[in-house]
């Protein structure tokens, strides 16, 4: 078996198909696709250095390892880190990465793992073994968010002592029928929902599903959510994480990308045609995953994000989707609606030498308390705005 890096944005568009006919041969999600992968590359990936390796044997590939290094700095002190593409900090303006609370790259990829032909995991260790010898200065390779029902995981625990939960993900598994959806809710959620259905007839409302998910709706689609997700964090006196251009430029190509293969489920809910809440969201192998969101506070006494995923979900039933994927967090509107939960999980490898993984948790520690000076610093700021 062989290992071969790919570092540089040329040959990583070369990969394409090749890439693409591994994922019929592995388990992965939508946020493994060479497209997602690719894109995220483009908008962020500046400044860091991009390390996916390939195993092949009888030159035909059989795995892929997304990587990247990145250098985190807090309050002077710098951390190397090998990490999957899409992770870390998204919103880095160069290889030093100082302000993670303002959008953390986890809020940009809900699942990441490594690109596996099913029965070849063999080639896990080979990978690492290429990473122990990287000349780059690193501590740890930090892998997050990778998803529970992920085979990999079990052969992870071979090259690292460090594999932890992490977040909590909610599904709801789809009814054959729309008219069974409402009876998989709970009770006193169902009888909520049908309050405030209530509520909005006695307003009078127009109400309307649109689908913008084919040009040239996809336009349009995107400025409402991109409009209405801010006004929901401006209210809070929060900037929104849509206020950064390469966020919304990421969204707009990625909206653009998969709609060409049918992959986009970006939706707008319209009361009497102005737009109240939207879902930037993903169909791909059965399953829907709820990605972006945006609800107007204007109209929240009519629980307008509720309805929206209950139009969703029927839409989704409509064209035979097996799962709706809330993504990670324990919102409770998820909970309302989801049948099942997973757990995402990271793991940490360090790099092989004397005191490596004391040194990381000191590099933790120091991290942590960081982050709880920053928190307290912006918390007096707003106080005396």
């Amino acid at each position: 078996m062989r290992i071969t890096e790919v570092n540089n944005l040329n040959d990583f568009a070369s990969l394409k198909d090749t890439w693409n006919d591994l994922l019929q041969r592995s388990n992965h999600t939508v946020f493994s696709t060479w497209e997602w992968l690719f894109t995220w590359w483009r908008h962020f990936g500046n400044n860091r250095r991009l390390i996916i390796l390939l195993a092949e044997e009888d030159n035909k590939l059989i795995g892929i390892a997304p990587l990247m290094y990145s250098v985190h700095s807090m309050f002077g002190l710098r951390q190397g880190k090998i990490e999957f593409v899409g992770t870390g900090s998204a919103m880095n303006t160069g290889l030093i990465i100082e302000d993670e609370h303002i959008v953390n790259g986890n809020d940009l990829v809900n699942y990441a793992d490594f690109i596996i032909e099913k029965g070849r995991e063999d080639c896990l260790p080979l990978f690492f073994d290429y990473v122990q010898n990287l000349q780059e200065k690193w501590s740890c390779a930090e892998l997050v968010n990778i998803p529970e029902d992920q085979i990999v995981l079990s052969h992870l625990s071979q090259v690292s002592d460090n594999i932890k939960p992490m977040h909590k993900c909610q599904h709801s598994l789809l009814p054959s029928s729309k008219e069974n959806l409402l009876r998989k809710i709970k009770y006193k959620d169902r009888k909520e929902i049908r309050r405030y259905l209530r509520r909005i007839e006695k307003y009078g409302f127009k109400t309307e599903l649109v689908d913008c998910s084919n040009a040239p709706s996809i336009s349009s689609g995107m400025k409402d959510l991109f409009e209405i997700n801010q006004k929901r964090w401006n209210a809070k006196g929060l900037p929104g994480a849509f206020s950064d251009s390469r966020l919304r430029s990421f969204c707009l190509n990625i909206a653009d990308s998969f709609s060409q293969h049918g992959w986009l489920g970006l939706y707008c809910l319209k009361f009497s045609g102005k737009t109240v809440a939207s879902l930037f969201g993903f169909k791909y192998k059965g399953k829907y995953y709820a990605y972006k969101t945006g609800m107007d506070p204007a109209y929240s006494r009519f629980n307008v994000g509720n309805f929206l995923f209950l139009k969703v979900m029927e839409e989704c039933i409509k064209e035979g989707l097996l799962e709706f994927d809330f993504m990670w967090g324990e919102d409770p509107y998820k909970r309302q609606f989801a049948t099942c939960e997973t757990r995402n999980y990271r793991a940490i490898v360090y790099k092989k030498r004397l005191f490596g993984a004391s040194q990381h948790s000191l590099y933790s520690e120091y991290w942590r308390q960081g982050e709880r000076l920053k928190f307290f610093h912006r918390k007096i700021l707003e106080r005396n705005q």
